[in-house]
């Protein structure tokens, strides 16, 4: 199945918005091994819109539309595709209850407008709508299938994901993917090292995929059930550790910030002089148990410069962690265009170095991850 989606809404073209839901959709098709090959973006004009979702039809299996499905003038997306097939509009009568009901109970009278929500293509699959009005729909025509979705991605991510995703399922077999996440090393280096896999996947499929500072690994199987699918990943997903484990740091939706504040059950503080305090506030989002106890920049104020930057990296380890009365000091440093974390317990003195370029952007961000991921490996 090849899908294409389109955006419907002139804000999107004005820039008043941005199109999240089309990231979405591409990230939870992709999932169940659908390919989106295309996005595009119409505002609110009929001409246009039926010129792109005709030429749709003759190019792809499935055209995915959001937007377009409320009450106003220009809310014209199933009144289009409705044209295009031949059909009428019909009253969905459950909608319809849905929506006076609505109105009752917040003691309004419900505007004629309004009820053009509860139209719906005749001979479409409705998709409730649990979170708004405007009730989805999937239309099936010959070989084809149109999907209708509202565009507030409030109402739009949950019909997508629990109304529609089971009618483009296959029917026969399940698809399941499992999204690995590393850090601290390269696309081109992650596919050298796993070239051999990639080169001879079946089922579970190896599609690598860069993110900001990060890299992917998304592994997708096919099978008659969600637990035989896990079984065909598992083999695959030992052999990806064993070789690159060490940048590993969790699957599908968690942050590598996550995956190290859930293993600092001590009190720490960080000693700066590379992110600005970046790393600080990443670790502070997700600190749920309050471990996280304070943050000091690189400065003479704090620390004297020494000829040796190891030692000033176990000095500012230190000097964080009584200052704060922490169980842990972090220390990150850089210098000639290499960054050195130390980690201090009251057990022992761990420190790491990287290269990392001095571009202030490059070094800012790219550092924390690096840090991030050579903490988790300490820690687990």
């Amino acid at each position: 199945m090849n899908i294409s989606i389109i955006a419907v809404g002139s804000e999107l073209l004005l820039g008043q918005i941005a199109n999240t839901n089309g990231q979405y959709l591409s990230k939870l098709f992709n999932s169940i091994g659908k390919s989106v090959v295309e996005h595009t973006v119409v505002g609110d004009n009929p001409e246009r819109l039926a010129h792109a979702i005709s030429q749709g039809l003759t190019r792809f299996d499935t055209i995915v539309l959001t937007g377009g499905l409320g009450p106003t003038k220009d809310d014209l997306t199933k009144q289009v595709v409705a044209d295009i097939l031949g059909r009428q509009l019909v009253i969905d009568d459950v909608a319809l209850n849905f929506i006076q009901d609505y109105f009752n109970a917040q003691g309004q009278t419900m505007t004629p407008n309004n009820k053009q929500q509860a139209l719906v293509i005749e001979g479409s699959t409705v998709l409730a709508n649990d979170y708004g009005m405007a009730p989805g729909m999937l239309i099936t025509e010959g070989n084809k299938k149109i999907v209708l979705l509202p565009g507030p991605p409030r109402e739009m991510r949950p019909m997508a994901k629990n109304k529609l995703l089971p009618y483009l399922l296959d029917g026969e077999h399940i698809i399941f993917s499992e999204q690995l996440r590393f850090a601290g090393i390269g696309e081109s280096k992650v596919e050298t090292l796993l070239m051999d896999l990639i080169d001879v996947q079946e089922n579970p499929t190896i599609a690598p995929l860069a993110g900001t500072d990060e890299v992917y690994i998304r592994l997708t199987a096919n099978a008659d059930t969600k637990e035989d699918c896990h079984d065909l990943i598992a083999p695959v997903k030992d052999e990806i550790l064993a070789r690159i484990g060490e940048y590993y740091y969790g699957s599908d939706d968690i942050l590598i910030e996550e995956a190290v504040s859930q293993k600092l059950t001590d009190s720490y503080a960080i000693y700066d002089g590379v992110t600005n305090g970046a790393l600080y506030h990443r670790l502070k989002d997700v600190d749920e148990k309050q471990k996280l106890v304070g943050m000091l920049p690189d400065s003479e104020i704090f620390l004297s410069n020494t000829s040796n930057i190891h030692d000033k990296l176990q000095q500012a380890a230190l000097y964080i962690k009584e200052t704060y009365h922490s169980k842990m000091g972090i220390a990150l440093l850089n210098e000639d265009e290499k960054v050195y974390i130390g980690l201090l317990t009251d057990q022992a003195f761990k420190a790491k170095m990287f290269k990392m370029p001095q571009t202030r952007n490059i070094l800012r961000r790219r550092s924390q991850n690096y840090a991030l991921i050579t903490l988790l490996n300490w820690l687990r």
